[in-house]
């Protein structure tokens, strides 16, 4: 996969809707996957987990995307940061990919500690820490280490005057975790109501050395929309994944 796109730059345009699934969603249909290649991929790299994957083309006001979903049994979630990683621990990850996994659990841990007033090793995870996300997290780790993006570069983030329900009752949105992670974060009016952007899928872009601006200067090669199973009314919905080639790299003039 290195050698067809050779170090690309990958941008990701958030409207609405985005997620660690989404990341994973939008790595999947840049890359020509299936639900079928992609559950043979998971059960690869998490050979003592079942579960499966579900890649579908879906559209939303008429507009075509794609939507990924991760299926596990019924669990009630409620992890240590060492409880997570010890998945990756007994995965096929490479060396590499377990880093950025456990880079992005590091940005989560660090957000929830300074909420909770606690130390990032003894924090718990509610909804975030959920099987489903504990996967998803390490196939994008995966995927982002075979792929070796010279740029990951997101769009600036929608936000709202809102409020989301979490373990710890209703609070305002952004949720406490991911309002700890936005210092120095470019943000964005956003119309809509909900949740835009959620506390994995920001820890996902910042662990993985993201910045934030307006988009690169490239050649696109492919492009995916991604929708969330969640549709926004009255507001652009999906985010919008692009990769390509620096222009500096090309002779054309």
């Amino acid at each position: 996969m290195s050698s067809l796109f050779d170090h690309p730059i990958l941008t990701v345009r958030i409207h609405a809707g985005f997620n660690a699934n989404a990341f994973l969603g939008g790595l999947l249909a840049l890359t020509g996957q299936t639900s079928g290649t992609a559950s043979a991929f998971l059960s690869l790299r998490f050979p003592k987990v079942k579960a499966e994957i579900s890649l579908e083309e879906r559209f939303v006001n008429d507009i075509a995307g794609w939507t990924c979903r991760i299926h596990t049994p019924h669990e009630h979630a409620h992890r240590t940061p060492a409880d997570i990683l010890r998945f990756y621990e007994e995965s096929t990850l490479s060396a590499d990919a377990r880093a950025k996994a456990a880079a992005v659990w590091r940005v989560l841990s660090e957000a929830e500690a300074s909420v909770h007033g606690s130390t990032p090793d003894r924090v718990h995870f509610h909804e975030v820490g959920r099987l489903a996300n504990i996967l998803a997290v390490g196939l994008i780790a995966d995927f982002m280490t075979t792929i070796e993006p010279s740029a990951l570069v997101a769009s600036p983030l929608p936000l709202t005057d809102g409020s989301v329900r979490c373990a710890h009752g209703t609070v305002p949105y952004p949720a406490p975790s991911m309002f700890a992670m936005m210092k120095g974060l470019p943000v964005r009016p956003w119309d809509g109501e909900g949740e835009p952007v959620t506390p994995t899928g920001l820890a996902v872009l910042l662990g993985l050395g993201a910045r934030f601006g307006g988009w690169p200067k490239m050649r696109i090669t492919e492009r995916v929309t991604v929708f969330t199973p969640q549709v926004f009314d009255g507001v652009p919905n999906g985010t919008l994944f692009a990769m390509g080639t620096p222009w500096e790299k090309e002779n054309d003039e």
